[in-house]
């Protein structure tokens, strides 16, 4: 870890305590553990869709092993992609997480006014996991910031989508406006481009109202919790996987 130093020659006491902690053997792995804001899973909720619930919803992920990616909406180039071609949209379709510690998720399950309403069921997987099959997170960013991106975005509308275009495009899906008046950074989103596909032993595990736990953990080998309890009984479920 870097030292800073005072113009006047003397270390700066708070760094060269961090520095000393680092030295005594603290490592990456037992700094991020004592993080309380920094999580090391990523939480995909569901949300009722046309003809069916949230649970139902879940149960058909659960049943294809598979993360479906269907909205494109929600990034900076979202208003435009609505009136282009159904493949350019396609290329934009992602899959969303949220890093919200699980004892803590409960708090985006509140009313707020916006079009995205998840519902307590989802799935938990570690970040690791995602960040192998492409996940990274989500670049917040103001318009003003971000005009630069529309070069790189217009040819695509204008082309067909070749290899190249695709991998532009799967970093302009990651970008999303973040200024005064619609600003989501603080769900701390992650994305995954195009359906991630996945096993049953993949998942850490999954999210549910504790009176659907014992129904889930019947039908699949993946534990429950719900994500209204507190820590120390997510810990005790854990604890007992």
């Amino acid at each position: 870890m870097v030292e800073y130093v005072k113009n006047d020659g003397t270390a700066n006491s708070k760094f060269r305590e961090r520095q000393m902690v680092w030295k005594e053997g603290l490592s990456r792995e037992e700094f991020l553990d004592k993080k309380r804001d920094f999580s090391h899973l990523l939480v995909h909720l569901t949300r009722a869709a046309e003809f069916f619930s949230a649970k139902e919803v879940l149960e058909c992920i659960l049943e294809e092993n598979t993360l479906r990616a269907f909205s494109y909406k929600y990034c900076l180039f979202g208003p435009n992609l609505e009136s282009q071609s159904g493949s350019l949209q396609d290329e934009f379709k992602v899959v969303c997480f949220t890093e919200t510690p699980i004892d803590q998720i409960e708090v985006l399950l509140t009313e707020l006014e916006r079009d995205f309403k998840p519902e307590p069921y989802g799935l938990v997987f570690q970040k690791e996991y995602v960040k192998k099959r492409g996940g990274n997170p989500v670049f917040y960013t103001p318009k003003e910031i971000a005009k630069p991106l529309w070069q790189l975005y217009w040819p695509l509308c204008s082309t067909d989508t070749q290899q190249s275009s695709k991998e532009i495009c799967r970093l302009l899906a990651l970008v999303t406006v973040c200024e005064e008046g619609n600003d989501w950074h603080w769900e701390r989103e992650w994305r995954t481009v195009g359906d991630l596909g996945f096993t049953l032993s993949d998942i850490y595990c999954g999210l549910c109202p504790e009176e659907d736990i014992a129904y889930f953990e019947s039908k699949y080998s993946v534990v429950f919790l719900s994500p209204f309890w507190g820590l120390n009984k997510i810990l005790d479920k854990l604890v007992g996987k």
